[in-house]
């Protein structure tokens, strides 16, 4: 969005007439840069979880550089028997949750995501669906 924002600025200054007189100085393109500046120095990211089934999907994509990324950084699936532990700590302007998942080698394995935009019921589900997944380990 910033960066149509951006393009739209410098393509209306281009055009003659007094629609370019309202542009001059590009305010709009450099509160835009300014913006996309501070997501991408922040690290913004959606945050996406599924558990349906016998496996776990986690989504994440930056907001700014999430384009970029590869699939393996936006996406990460696993069994739910694997789940060994997790933990959920609160920062400053996000969450982070770790997963101990357990490898086919029997090694024990550390995946971190960065919860930014989570609301306090998307934190709950989160939580009591990692806490149900345990119990079912733990049981088994």
């Amino acid at each position: 969005m910033f960066l149509f924002l951006i393009l739209v600025d410098l393509g209306l200054s281009l055009l003659q007439g007094s629609l370019s007189d309202l542009f001059p100085n590009h305010e709009l393109a450099l509160i835009s840069l300014a913006f996309v500046l501070v997501l991408a120095f922040l690290r913004f990211s959606f945050f996406s979880y599924e558990d349906e089934y016998e496996i776990i999907h986690i989504d994440t994509r930056s907001l700014v550089f999430g384009f970029f990324e590869s699939q393996k950084h936006k996406h990460y699936e696993f069994a739910k028997i694997i789940l060994s532990d997790y933990s959920i700590k609160k920062g400053l302007f996000k969450y982070q949750l770790t997963l101990t998942v357990n490898s086919s080698t029997g090694d024990k394995k550390l995946r971190h995501f960065d919860l930014y935009f989570l609301s306090a019921s998307k934190k709950e589900y989160v939580e009591n669906s990692l806490k149900k997944v345990l119990k079912a380990n733990n049981a088994s």
